[in-house]
């Protein structure tokens, strides 16, 4: 299973990138939704985790560029975020507006995120035993 793991905090991503691929999933990283995209473009993954608020293009910039010409996201996205507010709205509660499947606010834990990832159906039931 292919993640593409977008975030601006070096060691946030290093964390995540560490722990997915202990999970057994072939795990590409990006640092702002510029390199996110060329990334998408080249790895074609199942799943992409992304941040919302970055510098050069944010997480809504990034799945703004994703979608199809109706407005699908490719594959299964999960949006988080530290917070942030913008129009009376979180950032995670607009990114839902974008289709995304599932959100987490940071900081969460791994068992969360691994949580998501079942739910997602993105964990196969030999690896859902380890």
């Amino acid at each position: 299973m292919k993640v593409l793991l977008i975030d601006d905090d070096q060691d946030f991503n290093d964390a995540i990138y560490q722990h997915l691929i202990r999970k057994g999933f072939d795990v590409h990283t990006a640092f702002d939704g510029i390199q996110g995209l060329r990334k998408f473009q080249l790895v074609k993954p199942d799943i992409v985790i992304t941040d919302i608020i970055m510098p050069d293009q944010d997480g809504l910039g990034f799945l703004t560029a994703i979608r199809d010409s109706d407005n699908n996201l490719p594959c299964k996205v999960i949006a988080i975020s530290g917070g942030g507010r913008v129009a009376g709205k979180t950032y995670l509660e607009i990114a839902k507006s974008f289709g995304v499947n599932a959100t987490l606010s940071k900081p969460f834990s791994f068992k969360e995120l691994y949580d998501v990832l079942i739910q997602l159906d993105l964990v196969s039931d030999s690896a859902k035993k380890v």
